[in-house]
């Protein structure tokens, strides 16, 4: 398609003149380089044969200009695959962390519930030893009053033959009971 500047440039005369739209002959009709050349020298008299180069020159440049677009859509569509693959496997190594990080969980939750449960149990032994030390201790103090009785009993003892009993004193019959009640824990 010809643009404005080689539109104008024509001879419009010519173009209207005859029954078809071109004004040459089929075997006369100029190139594209030609026509390029042509429209140049009548759009700028001042310039020669550096305008068809100049064309020729721009013609280079478009072409390269989209050889260079289609170098950078296939760079940044590989860049871009790139970013999505290092993306995939960040996305993996955050699930695998999350996997690990539940399993870590569920074994110290176990843990935890193994160690609720001995701690249960020790405080139920503790409440038992608790208990059995405050009866050792009551048994105690009867066997050591019973004691310091006994001792107080011997401490008062007649003169040989001259006790009801055997070698000495007999004990009083409430010191009896409480070294019978005692015998009994």
């Amino acid at each position: 398609m010809l643009s404005l500047q080689e539109a104008i440039g024509l001879d419009m005369d010519a173009m209207t003149s005859g029954f078809g739209f071109t004004p040459w002959e089929a075997d006369t009709c100029p190139t594209l380089e030609e026509l390029m050349a042509a429209s140049s020298t009548t759009s700028s008299p001042s310039s020669s044969g550096g305008a068809a180069a100049d064309q020729g020159h721009g013609l280079v440049e478009d072409e390269e200009e989209r050889r260079r677009r289609q170098r950078r859509k296939v760079s940044n569509r590989l860049s871009a695959q790139r970013s999505r693959a290092r993306k995939q496997q960040r996305l993996e190594e955050l699930r695998g962390t999350v996997a690990r990080f539940r399993a870590e969980k569920r074994e110290l939750a176990a843990k935890l519930h193994a160690v609720a449960r001995h701690e249960l149990a020790v405080r139920r032994q503790n409440a038992r030893l608790r208990t059995e030390e405050a009866a050792l201790k009551r048994r105690l103090g009867y066997l050591l009053a019973l004691q310091r009785l006994t001792l107080q009993l011997r401490s008062r003892r007649p003169q040989p033959g001259a006790g009801g009993g055997p070698g000495g004193a007999a004990l009083p019959p409430a010191a009896a009971t409480g070294l019978a009640s005692l015998m009994t824990y």
